[in-house]
């Protein structure tokens, strides 16, 4: 991967920073598009479009870790991840099914103006399964 997909334009919109993710054209109704922002497997997110209007969530399933939710399916306001069928509300990212379990996908402020989609800085927190235990033998 080019280090080119992960560098936006910041520009500053009535005093908060944003970022230029792409022109609202590339956004179309019904799918989704995956955005990196680093290096590391764990900075992404997926910008749809859904009935008009533009989500942003965490690109990776909570259930397995796969980072395919920009391809999910998309129905009633939901998302459901293409590889084991979790689903998240577009709107709140809270999985649909608690007997799932409890995970959720971290939401993203996005929007367009001027033909440009926008989001607010992403910060990624490191996730849990990614934080090695520690050794419970090494005593420093």
């Amino acid at each position: 991967m080019s280090n080119d997909n992960f560098k936006f334009k910041a520009v500053e919109i009535e005093g908060k920073k944003y970022l230029v993710l792409c022109q609202s054209s590339e956004i179309y109704e019904g799918k989704g598009k995956k955005f990196q922002f680093g290096e590391e497997f764990e900075k992404q997110l997926a910008v749809f479009r859904y009935k008009g209007e533009l989500f942003a969530v965490y690109n990776i399933c909570p259930h397995r870790h796969i980072d395919k939710i920009h391809n999910g399916i998309l129905k009633d306001g939901f998302v459901m991840c293409p590889e084991h069928g979790w689903t998240y509300s577009l709107s709140t990212g809270e999985n649909k099914f608690q007997k799932q379990g409890k995970k959720g996908l971290k939401k993203f402020v996005v929007f367009e103006q001027n033909g440009y989609v926008y989001i607010e800085e992403p910060n990624f927190d490191i996730p849990k399964w990614k934080i090695e235990p520690l050794n419970p033998e090494h005593n420093d």
